[in-house]
């Protein structure tokens, strides 16, 4: 059976299976009763302009990179608090509560010129004393704030001091020149957020975020639901919105629904009860006017991982002949029913760092595969892939990487395991292969600092040439894209060469919408963001 067959045939059949599976478990879910009574009541004596998003979870947290966060958080939050900078959806920084910066010849210094006229949800003005008072807050081991160590030298470079000569302008004096150091204050993980000291109470305990975003966190029904309402204090910004950055407008409350269940979620839009929520690659509903589908790319890299300490897959001919077994671009369109394509790079096509040559991967070569197999004097030796059913992606991934590994005559098991097993092996490098999705890194060069590494040291790293982690190291105190592309470049060539592991695509940003919402864009982060968000 060739790989277009394969494709064409068995996968459609899949895929249109999913389909009729997914349907079902919403006309299920229909007849059982789509949101919890008492978040149902609450939502009833909303106003019909209120717009409404599900979300698997509920926040842990009302701190912004607090270490009890999760993605709820996350998107909750992106839209109540800002940082002197912001993430743009083409993973570039840009101004936000600071209208520009300079940086000294020496990498050392970043002087931010503040904006003027800025309020806090507490109606103060922003001035240089919040932001050192939040830098310095967020630095507190009390705190609990997630990302202290890339600020702290243990894990990046060392704020040594943060200075404050006038009210609108805030000095961060740096230990050592450090390239990516407002790409840090802008994770949506735990972004650098500047907040009013009524955040809170006398003795230093946290409250609930007073900010300066266009929404305010004003209520919080722990289990069901968290409400926004518009900051009538906010001025946007006059450039364009992108991403974090840029116009940021509220036009009425918004309110993150729990609903725990995928299905239930669907089942709630299609009655009209929530209006927006994030899907899976195969989670989509079919087309009806009342609901419409927003795609945008990802920067949550897939891979297939290969573990280059085992006996096997130590040798570099065996792990680029299973490269070359695979239909790479046929299994990506498969996985993600088309949401996606195929990229072989640690650098996203959704970032501007990317270039022409980080496209360059394998292409399937059977007469190669046989040759590169031979002359490693492979004999057969069947290979393990370790998966989940946890997440759908992972394990489909898996069975179509078995399925043309086999047909290649390089039989492949699959070991299942429950996904908490999976990351612990992950961690400790306790796998042969691996079907694995990382989470995203906001620039490439966090993303191969993940892949590169000892392995003696850190375990779950893929990928140990020294000259390539040699040549990460170069970067750390360097600001010019250009130089920054051809590095990129650079290691890509390199890892396409050692194949210690195979980037197959980014999982898509993919969000179902009620046809009553406008203004929904995705955004390769993957966050919800509710302002420029309007409901008729």
């Amino acid at each position: 059976m060739t790989s277009r067959r394969f494709r064409a045939g068995r996968l459609a059949g899949l895929t249109a299976a999913r389909r009729a599976v997914a349907m079902l478990g919403v006309l299920a879910c229909a007849h059982i009763g789509l949101l919890p009574a008492l978040a149902m009541a609450e939502m009833n004596t909303a106003a019909q302009s209120e717009i409404r998003v599900a979300q698997v979870a509920d926040t842990p947290t009302s701190m912004p990179g607090n270490v009890a966060r999760n993605t709820t958080t996350d998107n909750i939050l992106g839209n109540v608090v800002e940082s002197l900078v912001a993430l743009r959806a083409d993973q570039s920084v840009g101004p936000m509560l600071a209208d520009s910066w300079d940086i000294s010849p020496d990498g050392r210094t970043y002087t931010f010129h503040l904006r003027h006229g800025v309020l806090f949800h507490d109606g103060t003005p922003m001035t240089s004393k919040e932001v050192k008072w939040s830098f310095e807050f967020l630095m507190k081991r009390s705190s609990g704030f997630e990302c202290r160590n890339a600020y702290d030298g243990s894990r990046g470079v060392r704020v040594v001091e943060v200075r404050t000569p006038d009210p609108h302008t805030v000095v961060f004096e740096l230990d050592r020149p450090y390239a990516l150091f407002l790409t840090r204050m802008v994770d949506p993980r735990c972004p650098l957020a500047v907040l009013s000291p009524s955040s809170v109470d006398a003795d230093g305990h946290w409250l609930k975020p007073v900010a300066t975003g266009p929404f305010v966190f004003s209520e919080w029904k722990r289990g069901q639901y968290v409400l926004l309402k518009p900051f009538a204090g906010y001025r946007p910004r006059p450039e364009p919105s992108s991403g974090y950055a840029g116009a940021k407008l509220a036009h009425g409350d918004v309110r993150f629904v729990v609903i725990p269940d995928a299905a239930a979620q669907k089942s709630a839009l299609v009655a009209g009860q929530i209006d927006l929520t994030s899907v899976g690659e195969n989670g989509v509903l079919p087309p009806d006017p009342r609901w419409r589908l927003v795609t945008g790319p990802g920067t949550d890299p897939a891979a297939l991982l290969m573990q280059t300490r085992d006996p096997l897959l130590s040798d570099v001919r065996i792990r680029r002949a299973i490269a070359l077994a695979l239909d790479l671009p046929g299994i990506v369109n498969a996985v993600t029913d088309g949401h996606a394509h195929y990229n072989p790079s640690l650098v996203p096509d959704a970032n501007t760092l990317f270039t022409r040559a980080d496209s360059v991967g394998y292409t399937k070569n059977l007469a190669q595969v046989k040759q590169l197999l031979a002359a490693a004097g492979y004999k057969g030796q069947p290979l393990t892939l370790e998966t989940n059913r946890s997440f759908e992606s992972m394990y489909t991934l898996a069975v179509y990487v078995q399925s043309l590994l086999t047909q290649a005559g390089i039989p492949t098991k699959l070991d299942i395991v429950e996904w908490g097993k999976q990351e612990a092996d992950f961690h400790s490098g306790h796998f042969q292969m691996m079907a694995f999705d990382y989470s995203a890194r906001l620039d490439p060069a966090l993303m191969y600092s993940d892949v590169l590494g000892d392995k003696t040291k850190i375990p779950m790293a893929q990928w140990e040439n020294p000259a390539a982690r040699a040549l990460l190291r170069s970067l750390q105190g360097e600001t010019d894209e250009t130089v920054r592309r051809k590095v990129f470049e650079q290691l890509h060539a390199m890892m396409i060469a050692d194949v210690p592991m195979i980037m197959l695509y980014y999982t898509p940003d993919l969000l179902l919408v009620s046809s009553r919402l406008e203004g929904v864009a995705s955004w390769p982060m993957r966050r919800i963001r509710v302002f420029n968000i309007i409901k008729h």
